[in-house]
């Protein structure tokens, strides 16, 4: 294996893992909203709620840097593909996957989930 896959694979598995950890972090973020909706409700503690949100906020940025730079991590690999690798139809399909837009696409869900469950703590 050379050394541009060996790096490609591993951060390549760093961004399932990173997609893994963001949902479940964001599925037990929503649970304690929801069975915390006496402390973190309307009713709840002004000081409670600023600390769930800015747990949300760190949590969700975090995650969100994890996975953005490890898109970005893969897409660099393209950069040291040798002109073998080039020539396969797996590799040309590689070259042209929308990079960008995935990185978007990340930002824009990390976004609306931290946003709907600020949603939820202040509302």
């Amino acid at each position: 294996m050379s050394e541009n896959n060996f790096w490609a694979s591993i951060r390549s598995r760093d961004v399932l893992v990173g997609l893994g950890y963001f949902v479940f972090a964001n599925v037990l973020l929503l649970g304690i909203l929801a069975l915390a909706g006496d402390y973190l409700g309307q009713d709840g503690s002004n000081g409670a709620r600023v600390a769930f949100g800015i747990i949300v906020v760190a949590v969700n940025f975090l995650l969100w840097l994890w996975n953005d730079s490890g898109i970005k991590d893969v897409a660099a690999s393209n950069k040291d593909m040798t002109e073998e690798q080039r020539k396969l139809a797996i590799s040309q399909e590689f070259l042209k996957a929308p990079w960008a837009l995935y990185r978007v696409l990340i930002l824009v869900i990390t976004i609306a989930v931290t946003g709907g469950l600020l949603y939820g703590i202040f509302s």
